[in-house]
């Protein structure tokens, strides 16, 4: 895009850099255009000679905070509606908040609604409150907060549109709606229980920002127009005002992977939530991650059989994501000559404990030409506190699942998740220690997990639409065995020749293709 001469390149870079720091917001290359569209407007309503002039006013302490908000009115115009999203609405009524009060039931819900817009997701979280009778929390605070001020007044006003309406169950309009003309205003019960505040999360206030202030956060479609800087800011902050079980809710385009450790992942119907993890909670013990080495007593055999019977074989499953650090594993692996395969395992007492970086490079290798005993034993040489390593417990658990050993894999898995559980591959492997073990739904729920925390992550998909031609579900087969073809087809070739199995890209990509047509042949 071509600047316009009047404001120049540098002066727009000036005015996004002001925007990300005060704002939040991130704008791409694409996008610029909408952005030098609002500052020229702004520069012709303060009859600013110069895009300079302009930036000077809008930096001084003085005049700031009312321009900002001009600019917020001006680039925040969000579009939402009522009974958005209504998977986490039945989450947050039958899990939240019956667990929230299961200790304390005259515990007062604290409530923030943060990106609020005109008003429609607060105004739901009332409702949905009040549609609990009963069992409804004895107290409840709603706060709303939003940078647009223009947004914040239409919130207030309590009158909404049909479009807004168009998901609203019928019940509540006639309960909570008045119809005036073609408009519908909302009952002051409602209105009521909602306090609306303008407020910026991308900005530190430690006076609001309190520790363990909410019970409940929901932040739905706004952190994915931030930058990354501002986004890790943010969900530090919203760590810190949760109650040490408190609930996080975001939209499935948002997922935490590589940005806070602070949360769990949850998987209930049909949606994910994350809920803040507990400090004081003891660790999980790691004792009996310390494998034991002994020989195999039957030859290695592939968990499944391979794609030339059918089926795929299990150490395709290893698709290294969902660590916040970058494996040396992959890249080393990706290095490794045939002839290291065929390396003798390291003594089992060492005189000291192996390199992590080498030890993984060589399990990997030793794995992958099913040497099993020794890329165990290549691990095991490891410090103590190295074996504790979340690349080290994936492999191991990789190796174990290789090994059909899958309360072993499981055990290791769950480790991993204790220190990471926003691992998308211990998850994946978890996921197939449930189906190997016949826990269908459980399996279901964290392959989805899997794909939730990484997009790109193929081998879920692929997993899922086996398990669905099988139970005869064509329609949700084909769409899995769609997205794992596609994803093979863009994936790191050091990649496939870690988590494929010895199988090629194309060998997975084909196996997908041949599924398919079992499909199209059996509809």
């Amino acid at each position: 895009m071509k600047t316009s001469r009047a404001i120049g390149d540098a002066n727009l870079a000036r005015f996004v850099d002001l925007i990300e720091a005060h704002l939040g917001l991130r704008y791409a290359a694409s996008s610029l255009g909408e952005l030098e569209a609002a500052l020229a407007a702004r520069m012709r309503a303060l009859q600013c000679r110069s895009s300079d002039a302009y930036l000077k006013r809008l930096e001084s302490e003085v005049s700031m905070h009312d321009e900002l908000r001009e600019l917020a009115a001006r680039l925040t115009i969000g579009e939402t509606y009522f009974f958005r999203s209504p998977e986490q609405l039945s989450v947050f009524s039958e899990v939240a908040v019956p667990r929230l009060n299961r200790d304390d039931p005259a515990r007062q819900l604290r409530i923030l609604s943060a990106g609020c817009s005109t008003g429609e997701e607060p105004y739901t979280l009332a409702m949905t409150l009040l549609g609990l009778g009963p069992s409804a929390p004895a107290e409840v605070s709603i706060l709303a907060i939003d940078i647009n001020p223009e947004a914040l007044a239409k919130a207030r006003r309590g009158c909404y549109s049909a479009w807004a309406m168009r998901s609203t169950p019928a019940d509540c309009v006639e309960k909570y709606f008045r119809r005036e003309r073609t408009q519908f205003v909302l009952d002051e019960r409602v209105r009521a229980m909602v306090r609306f505040d303008e407020r910026s999360i991308a900005l530190e206030d430690h006076q609001f920002w309190q520790p363990h202030r909410f019970d409940v956060i929901f932040c739905r479609n706004v952190v994915m127009y931030f930058s990354a800087r501002v986004v890790a800011a943010v969900i530090a902050r919203f760590a810190r005002v949760l109650a040490p079980d408190g609930f996080l809710f975001l939209s499935h385009a948002e997922p935490l992977r590589g940005i806070s450790q602070a949360f769990h992942v949850e998987h209930a119907q049909g949606t994910f939530y994350y809920v803040l993890r507990q400090a004081s909670a003891a660790p999980i013990s790691l004792r009996s991650v310390a494998w034991p080495i002994s020989p195999r007593k039957d030859p290695a055999r592939p968990l499944i059989p391979p794609p030339s019977r059918g089926r795929l074989n299990a150490s395709a499953s290893l698709h290294r994501s969902g660590s916040i650090r970058r494996p040396a594993v992959t890249a080393n692996c990706a290095v490794v000559a045939p002839a290291v395969v065929e390396l003798a395992p390291p003594p089992l007492a060492a005189a000291r404990p192996a390199a992590k970086d080498a030890s993984l490079s060589l399990g990997a290798a030793l794995m992958k030409a099913e040497q099993y005993d020794a890329a165990l034993a290549a691990l095991d040489a490891l410090a103590p506190a190295d074996r504790r390593d979340p690349d080290v417990l994936l492999l191991t658990a990789i190796i174990q699942v290789e090994r059909g050993h899958l309360d072993r894999a499981a055990e290791l898995c769950a480790a991993l998740l204790a220190l990471d559980d926003l691992n998308a591959a211990a998850h994946y492997l978890t996921a197939l220690c449930h189906e190997h073990g016949g826990r269908r739904a459980a399996a279901i729920d964290s392959y989805r997990v899997g794909v939730y925390l990484d997009s790109a992550f193929a081998m879920p998909h692929l997993r899922l639409g086996l398990m669905f031609r099988r139970e005869g579900d064509l329609a949700g087969a084909r769409r899995e065995l769609q997205n794992a073809a596609m994803l093979l087809a863009q994936e790191d070739p050091a990649r496939v020749l870690l988590f494929g199995g010895g199988f090629s890209r194309g060998t997975l990509i084909d196996l997908c293709a041949a599924e398919l047509r079992l499909c199209e042949s059996s509809n």
